[in-house]
């Protein structure tokens, strides 16, 4: 049992090494996309819901084939969300957090099937997703919020369409499972609390408190773009 992992490892090493020999495929490609991101976000507290809004982006990706079927691709997007804690009690309370800029990072490992001038593909990897908050903190310090960055995981399908030898058109579609902490900031004018409203009258005891919360945002992309292959 202690040799079988080793055994496997030196096995599709060799087979890798085998085709990548006789195959006749390009080394590298690169693709850019144009992105429609949808958040599935909860943070998971009764009573409320945590709101991001499906917004257009793009990814560039830049990806290394060991032969014909196997490859790893590395890739980088952006997109700006809008982002709301929306309360159930009624319609017209919400706390808003902002414009949110997701950044992900992607490092997937990817089996591509070879029909001619279609290539689909699959993949699976590793995520580090970037957060930024336009204006963290807004008017009164009773809005805005922040994200960590943080590590996620990642499925991915896709096919490739072949316009000629170097030139092709991608579909990717891309599943993100990412969990990380929000930090908020709430208001206090002596022993009122101020959740939302905009502090109107000076208050000589206002403070501002941060709640940290877990939440997960698990992204759906879809992406359409043009890539080279050299």
């Amino acid at each position: 049992m202690k040799t079988l992992f080793p055994t496997l490892v030196l096995l599709i090493f060799t087979v890798s090494t085998i085709n990548a020999q006789n195959d006749n495929y390009f080394d590298w490609s690169l693709r850019l996309s144009g992105l429609s991101v949808m958040p599935v976000e909860s943070d998971g507290v009764e009573g409320r819901d945590l709101t991001m809004s499906n917004e257009f982006g793009f990814e560039i990706g830049l990806n290394y084939f060991f032969n014909k079927n196997i490859s790893t691709e590395l890739s980088l997007g952006s997109s700006s969300h809008e982002t709301i804690i929306q309360y159930d009690d009624w319609e017209q309370h919400r706390y808003s957090i902002g414009d949110v800029r997701i950044i992900p990072i992607d490092l997937n490992f990817q089996y591509h099937f070879d029909l001619n001038k279609l290539k689909p593909y699959v993949g699976a990897g590793v995520n580090y997703t970037f957060f930024y908050v336009e204006e963290e903190m807004l008017a009164g310090g009773v809005n805005g919020g922040k994200f960590d960055n943080a590590f996620g995981f990642v499925l991915q399908g896709g096919i490739d369409y072949a316009i000629n030898d170097k030139w092709y058109i991608n579909l990717d579609l891309k599943k993100l499972f990412l969990s990380t902490e929000m930090t908020t900031y709430h208001g206090w004018c002596g022993d009122e609390f101020a959740a939302k409203a905009i502090v109107a009258v000076p208050c000589p005891d206002y403070n501002v408190e941060e709640i940290v919360e877990k939440v997960d945002i698990n992204p759906l992309s879809i992406g359409l773009g043009i890539g080279y292959k050299w």
